[in-house]
């Protein structure tokens, strides 16, 4: 029993005894980051949405001004689009909103204010058209499936007609014996 606490004890202080720095010299070093290039002007974009029943944005009304800056403007885009848009209380109001973006040099934020237009709208029962890009994607999806299903069935069938009938040979395996060979 003290040969094997003794024994522990020496291990232990050995494993102590070896640098950390030695450990980690084998390891990567992380590669930081790129810094995006971010614009040095302050912009602005308004974009005005239908919003349903639900609160959500069904989509981009006519009207809004966009900021002239392709990626800026993209990106308002595609949050506008995701957007909910409700009350403290979580009910919503069926209609026509701005949504103001705006871009500070200096802190690098973007802040965005919403405000009711007009409410009302044909379009209080339409499915948000966050919901319609994710049932877009599960149908793309679910098509590319399928096709590539059908592309391999297709290979399995392609490389199966180049192998000799299984049925054919399972048959003159188990066929009597004859005295002559059989084709």
């Amino acid at each position: 029993m003290k040969k094997s606490l003794a024994r522990a004890l020496a291990l232990s202080a050995a494993l102590l005894g070896v640098p950390a720095a030695a450990l980690a010299a084998n390891q990567p070093k992380p590669v930081p980051m790129p810094t995006p290039n971010l614009p040095n002007r302050p912009l602005h974009s308004t974009i005005v949405v239908e919003v349903n029943k639900r609160g959500q944005v069904v989509r981009i009304a006519k009207g809004g001004q966009l900021s002239h800056d392709s990626v800026f403007d993209t990106l308002s885009i595609g949050n506008a689009l995701q957007m909910w848009i409700r009350r403290p209380d979580g009910s919503a109001v069926t209609g026509l909103f701005r949504v103001n973006y705006d871009y500070d040099p200096h802190t690098h934020n973007v802040s965005r204010h919403v405000g009711l237009i007009s409410s009302g709208g044909d379009w209080s029962n339409d499915p948000g058209a966050a919901t319609r890009m994710v049932d877009a994607a599960k149908r793309e999806t679910r098509e590319a499936y399928l096709r590539m299903q059908a592309e391999e069935k297709k290979r399995q069938a392609q490389s199966a007609s180049h192998l000799p009938d299984i049925n054919a040979a399972v048959k003159r395996a188990v066929a009597k014996p004859t005295s002559t060979p059989q084709p």
